[in-house]
């Protein structure tokens, strides 16, 4: 995407994040982003709403799809994306929405990478630790197991790391010994 399409996608973004930072709608206008990225997810779908050979009508009728499930925020939006035919804009401005109700409202989701699964109460307890250490409320707690770890954790938020797995302490422990 080049500059002027990216200014563009944070523009519409931006302007979505502020009404529903403005009108307390943070929650509904984030559950609607993400219903419309997971249809979006789909290539097909994304080359359709990209093809110069569908009509704008077309486009159009899919857009409106959305809008049949989505809050009134998100309808009001849509409906300029279509009064502006920025239909083919529609996945990368959700994905800068999601990136932008992070920034305003401070809510990550929190990725935590063990080598075992995790207890419930230990997984409250690194949210916990997230949420403190990197000054963030939880949105998702998402959890992946690798066994290469040998022990220990890696947290990840907002482009924040804590790393305390054994794999990483001895990749620094060669490090220096060299």
């Amino acid at each position: 995407m080049d500059k002027k399409m990216q200014a563009l996608t944070e523009t519409y973004a931006k302007s979505l994040v502020d009404v529903a930072v403005e009108k307390s709608a943070t929650a509904a206008v984030y559950d609607d982003v993400k219903a419309i990225l997971t249809v979006l997810d789909d290539s097909d779908v994304q080359h359709f709403l990209a093809s110069t050979a569908v009509s704008l009508s077309e486009k159009a009728g899919l857009v409106r799809l959305f809008q049949e499930s989505g809050s009134d925020y998100m309808n009001n939006f849509l409906e300029i994306i279509l009064q502006n035919e920025r239909q083919s804009l529609l996945k990368p401005i959700m994905e800068e929405v999601l990136k932008e109700l992070s920034i305003k409202t401070q809510t990550f989701d929190i990725e935590v990478t063990a080598a075992v699964a995790l207890s419930d109460s230990q997984k409250e307890r690194l949210a916990a630790l997230a949420e403190k250490k990197f000054d963030l409320t939880k949105r998702e707690f998402i959890e992946h197991i690798d066994e290469e770890l040998i022990g220990g954790f890696v947290l990840k938020a907002n482009n924040k790391v804590i790393d305390t797995s054994i794999r990483s302490q001895l990749q620094e422990l060669k490090m220096n010994l060299k």
